[in-house]
């Protein structure tokens, strides 16, 4: 025997599913994700099949562009010539900036471990250096006062 309450509740379900707006905007969405996948391959084929085209007719309007920036430039540079040179010229300011902005920092640092006297290099270099005389004065001293090894004690064996 079949429960009235199953076939009902089937029913039910188909016919809601049907209706339901979470579905339909899942299949819209699906659908418009399709149809811009679809329109990059178009992008991407006329792209291949123009591109060298244009890349081509890009070239020989650069060109162009270039021979008339020459014939127009008083120096008779071409206009990547006036660019490379004034990119030469902000590397050369931001160079010297930047040392100037690294001295900076570096005369900083420098005083506030001053402040706090902590040692420098040169500091710590110096007490080394001195450390060294005084280990080899004190190995020279020790060397001088030890009494010469015999091999006899004195106790007559």
């Amino acid at each position: 025997m079949k429960d009235p309450h199953a076939h009902d509740s089937a029913g039910h379900a188909q016919g809601s599913a049907g209706h339901d707006p979470g579905t339909r905007g899942s299949r819209t969405f699906t659908e418009s994700a399709q149809q811009v996948w679809l329109a990059g391959l178009g992008a991407l084929s006329r792209a291949q099949a123009e591109g060298s085209r244009l890349f081509e007719s890009l070239v020989r309007e650069g060109e162009s562009m270039e021979n008339r920036s020459r014939n127009d430039s008083p120096r008779g540079e071409s206009l990547r010539d006036s660019v490379e040179n004034t990119l030469g010229q902000a590397r050369e300011r931001a160079a010297g900036t930047w040392d100037r902005m690294e001295r900076s920092f570096e005369e900083r640092v420098h005083r506030v471990l001053r402040r706090m006297e902590i040692p420098s290099r040169s500091d710590i270099e110096a007490l080394n250096a001195r450390l060294d005389a005084l280990s080899q004065r004190l190995e020279q001293a020790t060397a001088t006062s030890a009494p010469p090894s015999s091999g006899s004690t004195g106790s007559g064996h």
